[in-house]
């Protein structure tokens, strides 16, 4: 499978909830960070905060893809994340980097959003 297809199947694998799905998807040693917060090292912090926003949002976050561009190892998205959380539901405008290893696994995803927008602020 391309870069592109797998991070459209992990994107899809947010919308479901499927934290095995999601966390398959990266290696050991990858590093996940939302640019406005401190980054996750390690797939055990990794699945510690995505646990943690799952318990705020369990019905997931669906990923609209607006626009995806993809090399052999690089896959950026523009894309709108929407989740319900505390009763009201956030569309969050969201650019993401992945970068895949030789087998198609994360090593390394960043997001960049505004933390305004998810917090309401």
């Amino acid at each position: 499978m391309d870069a592109d297809s797998r991070v459209r199947e992990f994107c899809a694998a947010w919308g479901r909830a499927d934290l095995e799905a999601i966390m398959g998807a990266f290696t050991e040693d990858a590093v996940y960070h939302n640019i406005p917060m401190d980054a996750c090292e390690g797939k055990d912090a990794i699945r510690a905060f995505i646990e943690g926003f799952f318990a705020m949002s369990p019905g997931g976050i669906k990923f609209e893809i607006r626009h995806q561009v993809a090399t052999a190892n690089i896959v950026m998205n523009e894309r709108v994340d929407t989740l319900l959380m505390d009763g009201r539901e956030i569309s969050l405008p969201v650019c993401g980097v992945f970068e895949l290893n030789s087998d198609g696994l994360l090593t390394a995803w960043r997001d960049y959003f505004d933390m305004k927008a998810f917090t309401g602020e």
